[in-house]
């Protein structure tokens, strides 16, 4: 893969694991980008598919020598971000999954952002899509981001919500460090926790950069049924973090709590939209014995309902 460094703006790392059906769509997404100053590491994650000779022939036919593909094992989506990352040479990073679209502006509303900020990352808008890419029910993700303190709020709910709309600086990467790829679920938001420990984000305006994918068998359906017994590890990685306990002190617990209550309905939306219907009330209704606090959080409650729409 050759590219002149001195144009080279973005990496964009493609973490890919039996993503056949999806992957030429979102390659495409990037290629077609007006900003033309980045590079793409696919990194197969030991699939059993095509996924790995879709993204040959697709840097084959259309002579891309701005993608590369790196072929592994498979060892998590983690460890697949941190093998492309550590070999960044831009100014900026960006973790795209392997069935998500960037929009065709979303690297130069990016650059736009961060080249006149100081902040360490910049958020855009998410819109969810169905499998076969028709729009979902989006309540906007940056109605969520607090003025000031982007941390506390992100311990509370994760707003960031996929990182296919956060653009990273690159030296603020090399400082939070890398994804724990001990973490099963919750790593990404982990990871954006001690991110934004660094300082706060900037935010993109106007319509969503990102068309979030929802699948069944995707990793956003995930069976929280463990929620009713322990504690997600993401949760007691933060709550250990000493960096974030002399930040938050005693209201560190708190801000936790409301975030498990946060993946709890998660949950819960993704049985109702995925899975079966019934089931899903049925939880939500243990949810309220289990999480009572859930009530005294009524915005948070109308976003739930309105992203069950349709």
């Amino acid at each position: 893969m050759t590219v002149d460094l001195v144009q080279l703006a973005f990496l964009i790392v493609i973490p890919a694991r039996n993503m056949e059906p999806y992957i030429e769509e979102t390659l495409e997404s990037v290629r077609v980008q007006t900003e033309k100053g980045f590079e793409v590491i696919v990194v197969d994650d030991g699939s059993t598919d095509r996924t790995a000779a879709v993204v040959d022939a697709f840097i084959t036919n259309r002579q891309e020598k701005r993608f590369g593909l790196i072929q592994g094992p498979q060892r998590g989506v983690s460890a697949a971000r941190n093998a492309a990352s550590c070999r960044v040479r831009s100014r900026f990073v960006l973790f795209l999954d392997a069935d998500d679209l960037l929009v065709p502006d979303a690297l130069a509303r990016f650059r736009a952002a961060l080249e006149n900020s100081v902040a360490m990352a910049a958020l855009g808008g998410v819109q969810r899509i169905s499998e076969e890419g028709a729009h979902m029910p989006s309540p906007d993700n940056r109605d969520l981001v607090p003025e000031t303190n982007h941390l506390h709020g992100l311990l509370r709910k994760n707003f960031i919500v996929n990182g296919g709309a956060l653009a990273i600086r690159s030296d603020a990467l090399k400082t939070a460090g890398h994804y724990d790829e001990t973490l099963r679920y919750g790593e990404d938001w982990e990871f954006w926790c001690r991110l934004t420990a660094l300082r706060d984000l900037t935010v993109v305006s106007g319509d969503p950069v990102l068309h979030y994918r929802q699948r069944g068998g995707g990793a956003n359906f995930l069976a929280k049924g463990s929620v009713f017994t322990r504690k997600p590890a993401c949760l007691k990685r933060i709550a250990d973090n000493p960096d974030i306990q002399k930040r938050f002190g005693s209201a560190l617990p708190g801000l936790l709590r409301a975030r498990q209550i946060d993946i709890f309905w998660s949950g819960v939306r993704s049985e109702f939209q995925f899975g079966a219907k019934a089931k899903a009330v049925l939880i939500g209704l243990l949810g309220l014995v289990i999480y009572p606090d859930s009530i005294l959080r009524p915005k948070l409650a109308l976003r739930f309902f309105k992203s069950l729409r349709g």
